[in-house]
């Protein structure tokens, strides 16, 4: 930095190249102001409701005085000159006061645009406190993974429900659940009494089970006590259809039977 021994004895030469000299030394501390960078707040400045408060600014590598006042949109810079007069009569623009303040223009900078600066004395403490960016990615993808699955939990479910399979309402209740009660599309027992030939067709009929895609399981059964003449038969089955199916009945022998035939339905 430019320095002036001006403390010496024998009449110092107090000319208008020292004023130049002096005004040289003060003006390199505009450098200081991109410390924090453009556009910023370097001191005061301070919002209360609508109105601002004065303070000092740093605009285009400049240090301005700020005059506050109430907010608006835009800030320029405005510079106030005063004329002196000289000792041959002449008034010189001499005095060139700038500062910035609200207002539009050409040059003028949003005001949303300005930024307070940062202490340095407190950049250790606050750099100690942030994380590395490969913790911090770690964490957001970990996020982004909990929140893809916790957007499949259906609104409302409930954490650790036992399930009832007795229940059919609430959140304890199964949905879709088979029903054992019965496995059987149909069954019952035709009456055939006497199969009366070598070869035997009965039809036998019941209500519409809706599909012809079904086994047929049936079982002739003696009618009475003399089951000597009745086992003496065997049947198969085919041509279902919706609503009933065939029995294909041979006796081996001439004996009056007595039997009935057992059946049920299992869908394929």
């Amino acid at each position: 930095m430019n320095k002036l021994e001006v403390n010496q004895v024998g009449g110092f030469p107090l000319t208008t190249r020292i004023l130049d000299e002096l005004q040289k030394a003060y003006t390199i501390f505009n450098a200081l102001g991109a410390i924090v960078g453009e556009i910023t707040i370097i001191s005061g400045c301070t919002v209360t409701g609508s109105n601002v408060s004065d303070g000092v600014v740093f605009i285009n590598g400049e240090v301005l005085e700020f005059r506050g006042g109430l907010a608006q949109t835009k800030v320029r810079i405005v510079e106030e000159v005063e004329n002196l007069t000289f000792q041959n009569g002449n008034a010189n623009p001499v005095i060139k006061t700038r500062y910035a303040t609200f207002g539009s223009g050409v040059g003028a900078v949003d005001w949303a645009n300005f930024k307070r600066g940062f202490q340095t004395k407190d950049l250790v403490e606050s750099l100690a406190l942030k994380a590395e960016a490969s913790i911090v990615t770690a964490i957001s993808d970990a996020v982004a993974l909990m929140y893809t699955k916790l957007n499949t939990i259906e609104t409302g479910a409930q954490k650790q429900v036992r399930s009832d399979w007795n229940a059919t309402t609430g959140v304890k209740a199964i949905d879709n659940k088979p029903d054992f009660s019965s496995p059987f599309l149909h069954k019952g027992v035709y009456p055939v009494g006497d199969v009366t030939s070598t070869d035997n067709i009965r039809t036998i009929t019941f209500p519409d089970v809706g599909t012809n895609n079904y086994l047929v399981f049936a079982f002739p059964k003696v009618a009475d006590s003399d089951w000597n003449r009745s086992n003496d038969t065997f049947l198969s089955w085919g041509n279902p259809t919706n609503t009933s199916f065939e029995v294909y009945l041979r006796e081996i022998s001439s004996n009056v039977q007595n039997i009935n035939v057992g059946y049920v339905l299992i869908a394929l």
